[in-house]
């Protein structure tokens, strides 16, 4: 009984746990204007590349003023309980509508330096948004401390590098294509690699952040942060993720400290299209086909299922079918997946034509219970986007989308 049980809340956990990460996905982050009335007391720095940004202001003993707008929220909520109004005793805080106003009063004391974090929230709908604002202040006429000494350039630098790639269907490929796994590896400057622990050059970073141009979303893959109960310091050395386009991608790492990027270092990694993305019609599974989902870590808005190539009547195909990693509804999921390919297919063939006459191109189409809405094609390969209908009268199909794909 008492294994039921456990069972029971390990999967209530797990329900729990993709509904939290659904609603992190749906929150839109503050964004904000700083405008510094006083540069000569008062240095700014931030935002911070987390989900939660982050922003430092680092004042002297002159008085100082700062005015912060949200530009994507009209109101913002009290700083403290009901209050719209904080004092620190060194510096005053108020809330007005979509703007926070700071001031640093004159105080040229010499007493140690004080700081203080300071969360914001504003309401998207059902959930909250924040903003961190952190203080630091001396109390010294015209002094700005400088948090840390410049790091010896050799210490603090880093390199992003390919570890390899995993191909599709794993194909004997020398050169990678769109949704094969890339692999990345963190070095030191000197190409040192290492896989556990934290080489030297992250203590002089609060966060190392993965980028690619071109793509919407950030990776972190190192962080060091204090809480209630100390510190917590996470580092990845190597990650791996497909991407869903053809072409040069240029990567960047960045590493700041304080909201600002102190280093940054790049690596061009280039894709090669095979017959259709991944995909090599000269090589059909006949045994234990494998429909792995593939992801990228730089966009996650998307993500699909690649089923190996496999035949029918001794014509090869396979399908692309969109993943609803989002825990969508699934009365709502259709539309999400019919724009998930025309997405992957904008980036990689063009626009879709329409599908009159295109249908009798094809060799394993489903006989019924489907309807094609767009087509594509390169030079190997043909493409239909297929409509599954949720009509038949045993109730198993579902209404969804998918690419269907054939060799000419």
């Amino acid at each position: 009984m008492d294994r039921v049980f456990m069972l029971c809340m390990a999967v209530a956990g797990l329900f729990f746990t993709a509904a939290c990460e659904k609603e992190e996905i749906m929150r839109t982050p503050m964004e904000w204007s700083v405008e510094n009335m006083t540069p000569e007391s008062v240095v700014c720095e931030g935002p911070s590349p987390d989900w939660i940004p982050k922003y430092y202001f680092r004042a002297n003993g002159d008085e100082g003023e700062i005015v912060m707008i949200c530009n994507n929220y009209d109101v913002l909520n009290p700083i403290s309980g009901n209050s719209d109004t904080y004092d620190s005793g060194w510096a005053t805080i108020k809330v007005e509508a979509n703007q926070l106003k700071i001031h640093f009063p004159y105080n040229t004391s010499g007493a140690p330096e004080v700081s203080e974090s300071i969360t914001l929230t504003a309401n998207d709908g059902k959930n909250v948004v924040q903003t961190i604002i952190v203080l630091f202040r001396t109390f010294e006429k015209g002094e700005q401390p400088d948090p840390q000494p410049e790091p010896s350039p050799d210490e603090a630098k880093f390199k992003i590098a390919q570890a390899g790639f995993t191909p599709l269907m794993q194909l004997d490929s020398r050169l990678p294509a769109p949704l094969d796994l890339i692999t990345f590896r963190i070095t030191d400057v000197n190409d040192k690699y290492t896989a556990s622990g934290f080489p030297e050059f992250t203590q002089y970073y609060d966060s190392i952040v993965w980028n690619a141009e071109g793509f919407p979303h950030t990776l972190r893959i190192y962080e060091s942060k204090a809480t209630a109960e100390g510190s917590e310091t996470h580092l990845v050395t190597q990650w791996g993720s497909h991407f869903f386009k053809s072409g040069t991608i240029k990567n960047h790492l960045k590493g700041y400290r304080n909201g600002k990027v102190e280093y940054e270092t790049s690596l061009d990694v280039t894709l090669y299209e095979r017959d259709f993305l991944g995909l090599d019609w000269s090589t059909v599974v006949l045994l234990n086909p494998k429909n792995p989902t593939v992801y990228c870590r730089l966009d996650t808005d998307y993500e699909y299922q690649v089923n190996d190539i496999v035949a029918k009547d001794g014509n090869p195909f396979s399908k692309i079918i969109p993943v609803n990693h989002k825990l969508i509804q699934d009365s709502d999921f259709p539309a999400v997946a019919r724009e998930a390919i025309i997405t992957l297919m904008d980036n990689n063939a063009g626009e879709g034509r329409s599908v009159k006459g295109k249908e009798i191109l094809f060799k394993c189409l489903p006989d019924e219970g489907m309807e094609a809405e767009l087509y594509w094609e390169n030079k190997t390969t043909r493409m239909l986007m297929l409509h599954q209908l949720a009509n038949n009268p045993d109730g198993l199909a579902r209404d969804m989308y998918y690419l269907h794909a054939e060799p000419k």
